[in-house]
């Protein structure tokens, strides 16, 4: 498997996609680690896998899981004694995200 490389145009049109400033030598410095990552996935990718066992974990652990019983909820009233505000049946929270 040949090593794939990317140029200097094509980390500047990454760069544009990602709406990133990339000034100068930053261009160049780029090009060249994007090429040594992409050196180390081709290295990685050679190794022969053939004779070795998918793992899901590399410790022998196993999921505890308990029977899914049902039980009785906190009724509303409860549940809107513990939030701060509460309206038509949801929790009113502090805005952090602005939608403008």
């Amino acid at each position: 498997m040949s090593q794939k490389t990317v140029t200097r145009d094509e980390v500047a049109h990454i760069a544009h996609l990602a709406k990133l400033n990339i000034e100068g030598g930053e261009l160049e410095k780029l090009t060249e680690d994007f090429n040594q990552i992409l050196g180390y996935v081709a290295q990685i990718a050679s190794v022969n896998t053939d004779n070795v066992q998918s793992l899901t974990h590399v410790l022998d652990l196993k999921n505890v899981m308990r029977e899914d019983v049902p039980e009785q909820s906190l009724n509303i009233e409860d549940i809107k004694k513990m939030a701060p505000e509460f309206n038509a049946g949801y929790f009113v929270v502090p805005r952090i995200i602005d939608a403008g």
